[in-house]
This record gives structure tokens, sequence and C-alpha cells, in this order.
């Protein structure tokens, strides 16, 4: 048997030293710890681009010069010889991994390019191994990572885009609100118009018929005199009675003045007058002849349908109608508005000027002869009876506002010698406030209720 002598085979060990590779990143130390950077889109493309064509290059180069087995262990050595002296100092492996003839083959080829152009061309191709013969493990981790990275930007920009939907969404729900709001200003603001419009005719409605009652109650009420009004008029008429007295003080021949006023009441036995007692009796014959002839007239002096009125008014009041009321202040308001050349008005002044002769008459019997002789002497407005002429209009004027009012008037005279004071009703000349009343100078004037009516209190001496 032949003998052959056996050599031991040679075993080639992986290189010391690895190919070159990208540079690690920030906190990485070792190669099997990488982790490719987050790319854009754009240039990961070009990046695979740029490693398919390389990969097809080291095929092509790999074909020509035949397959792995074709290589003498020699060629082997050689190329991993080279590329442990001639290229860049790399990281050592672990013991764990190992590399196939074909990849050193490539390494050794592309060691050969110098120019930069190619050396990054060689940073992509060693991607393209990593994917054909590096490690399970590896490839397993890289292809997490990117497929990490995608689902972080796809997640990014589906949350985006989710906002996104939201903002539009919001948008669309405030436009809507927005036209709401708008519809219901304008169906709003077409209420508030429709308002207006019914409160300007409401207003002028009201207007006509404030205008109406005023014209009704202007054709009604005589003058435009009210309670207050004709109680002030009560005030100036007795102050004009009061100076018309005081200016004829001491004027009066005592025996006549006594003898005149004791016949015109007999009952209160006057005897022996002295000026006090002669103005206080003199005032009270005033306001008689004024009682009697104006204010207790059923409408004013002169009318013919005094006593017609004073017949219907009294079966009315006694029928509780309040057309009497009525009646009266038509009556008093054809009066007042009558021209001046009508017969009313003719009448009126005809009984006016009886009255005024009257009170004159009486007065100067008591002042006689002062009176007379004083008239004869001075002009006719500083006459006394002018003074008296004077009395009569305002108590006409008074008259004539009270029949035109709501209420009736009514005189509350005491009896004169019997009557006890009444301070409601009374006010005694000297201020005492309790006796019997020994005459009256003028009663008391009521009208209404005396608590919202009308009330013009009496002027008494007390006894």
């Amino acid at each position: 048997m032949t003998e052959y002598q056996t050599t031991p085979a040679t075993i080639i060990s992986p290189p010391t030293s690895l190919p070159p590779s990208p540079p690690a990143h920030d906190n990485e130390s070792s190669i099997y710890h990488y982790s490719p950077p987050s790319v854009s889109k754009p240039l990961q493309r070009a990046k695979t681009l740029t490693a398919t064509r390389v990969s097809r290059f080291f095929k092509k180069q790999v074909g020509n010069n035949s397959t792995r087995e074709s290589l003498q262990p020699q060629q082997r050595a050689s190329i991993s010889a080279s590329y442990a002296t001639d290229g860049p100092e790399r990281p050592s492996l672990h013991a764990t991994y190992s590399y196939d003839d074909s990849y050193n083959l490539k390494l050794h080829r592309l060691s050969s390019m110098s120019d930069l152009a190619a050396a990054s061309t060689m940073s992509n191709t060693v991607s393209v191994f990593s994917e054909e013969s590096a490690p399970p493990s590896l490839l397993t981790k890289d292809h997490n990572n990117a497929m990490s990275a995608e689902y972080n930007a796809m997640s990014v920009e589906q949350e985006l885009m989710r906002e996104l939907e939201q903002v539009n969404a919001a948008i669309q729900l405030m436009k809507k609100q927005t036209d709401e709001e708008a519809e219901r200003k304008h169906a709003l603001q077409a209420e508030l118009d429709e308002m207006n419009k019914q409160l300007r005719a409401q207003e002028k409605e009201y207007q006509q018929i404030e205008h109406r009652f005023f014209e009704h109650t202007r054709t009604i009420k005589a003058t435009d005199d009210d309670l207050s009004t004709i109680r002030d008029s009560f005030k100036l008429l007795k102050y004009a009675i009061s100076r018309l007295i005081m200016s004829l003080n001491k004027k009066a021949d005592k025996q006549t003045a006594t003898a005149k006023l004791s016949q015109k009441w007999p009952h209160l036995g006057i005897t022996d007058l002295e000026s006090p007692q002669i103005n206080l009796l003199v005032e009270k014959l005033v306001h008689e002849h004024l009682v009697k002839s104006i204010f207790d007239c059923p409408i004013i002096p002169g009318l013919e349908v005094n006593d017609a009125y004073a017949a219907i008014g009294n079966w009315l009041t006694k029928h509780d109608s309040s057309f009497a009321v009525r009646l009266r202040q038509q009556l008093a308001a054809i009066i007042a508005k009558s021209p001046k050349e009508s017969e009313v008005r003719q009448s009126a002044r005809i009984a006016r000027q009886q009255i005024v002769n009257t009170i004159y008459e009486d007065l100067a019997d008591v002042y006689a002869p002062f009176m007379r002789e004083n008239d004869a002497k001075v002009d006719e407005d500083r006459r006394y009876k002018a003074k008296v002429s004077d009395i009569v209009d305002k108590a006409m004027k008074i008259a004539i506002a009270m029949r035109g009012q709501e209420v009736n008037f009514a005189t509350k005279e005491p009896t004169e010698g019997k009557s006890a004071f009444d301070e409601e009703t009374m006010v005694d000349v000297k201020g005492k406030t309790e006796g019997t009343v020994r005459f009256s100078i003028f009663p008391a004037f009521i009208g209404g209720d005396g608590e919202h009516g009308f009330l013009e209190k009496g002027k008494v001496l007390l006894a």
C-alpha cells in the first residue's frame, strides 16, 4: 500500500481586522450594536438604489472570476493577508460570527478604490452585504429599527391627520353655530322691528285717545280751574273784602250804622256798636249777599234755566243719577264759552249789576253819608262801587269754576246763638276754640267728601 503523506489542511481564520465600515454613532461603541439613523424617505430610496447597482456590479465580477470553490487556498490566504495589511484598522469581530470567502473577495476589490466617491459607495455596499450575508440578528434589528421609524412617522402623520380632521370638524361646527346665531339674530331683529312698530302704533293711538279725552273734558269743564285754584280764589275774594272794609274803618256814624245793622239782623240784639264790631258786621253783610245771590244759585245769576235745573237736579239726585252733575257741567260750560254779545252773557251781566247795586246801597246806608259823597268826588275807577264790582266779579268767576267740577259744592251755615264751635269747619275771629257761635261772618264751603274734596272753613264770632 502506498503510503501518502498527509499535509495538514491550512485553516484560514477570519481576519483580525474587519473591513471598512461606517463610523459608529454617538453612544455606540461596537458595530454589532449599530442602530441606523433615521433618514428621510427620499435619501433612503437613493441609498437603496445605489446599493442595488453596486451589488449587481459585484455579482457580475464574481461571476466572471468563477465560484467560491474555484479559488485556491493560497489565493484566499493572499486576499485575507492583503486586507490585513492594506485595509484600515477595524475593530475585531466576536468569535461568534464568521464571514464567507465571497464577502472577503468583495471587500478586497473595494479596497482598490481610492477616490472619495468609491468610499461612499462602499458604505452603501456594506449595507447590501449585511443584508445578504450578515448575521440574522443584525438584519432583524436594523429592519425593526427601520420599521419602527417608519411606523413612528406614520403614527405622527396619522395623529396630525386626526388633529386636522378635529380642527376641521370644530370649524364646521362653529360655522354652523355662527349661521344659526345669525339666523336667530335676524329673527329677533324682525321681532324687535315688529314690536317697535306695534309700540309706535299704540303710542299714536294713546295720543289720539288722550287728545280726545282732553277735548272732551274741556268741553265739560267751564274753566281750567280745579279745587286748589278755587281755594286760592276764595282767599283772594276774602282779602278783597277785608281791604274794602279797612278802607271804610271809622268812616261810619255809629248810631246810623247801629240802626241799619240791627234792622238787618234783629235776632242778634245789636246795640251801641263800636268800629270793630261794625267792621265785622259789614263783612258779614257782604258775604251774605254773595252767598245768597251767587253761591247758592243753581248755576249762575241771571240764567233763565236756574229754577228748571234746580228741579231736575234735585229729582236726579234723589234717584241716584250722576246725570245731574253732567248737566250742571254742560250748562256752566255753555255760559263760560258763550260770546259776550250772547243772550246768556247779557242776562248774567244784568244780574251781576243788580248784585253790585244791592251790596253798594247797603254799605252806603251803613257808612252814610261818607260813601256817596266820596264817590261823587273821585274818578269812577277809584269809587267804592268799583271795588264792590270787583268783589262781585271774583265771586261770579268762582261760582262758574265750582259748577264745572265733578263734586257738588254746598255751604254750611251754623245756627247763630245756638251752634257750638266746630274746629273742623269754623275759625273764630279772636282765636277761641270753644264756645257758642254768636254770629257767622261767612259760612263754610264744602265740596266732595271733605277728605279728598274741598273745604273752606267758615268765619264766626264766639260769644
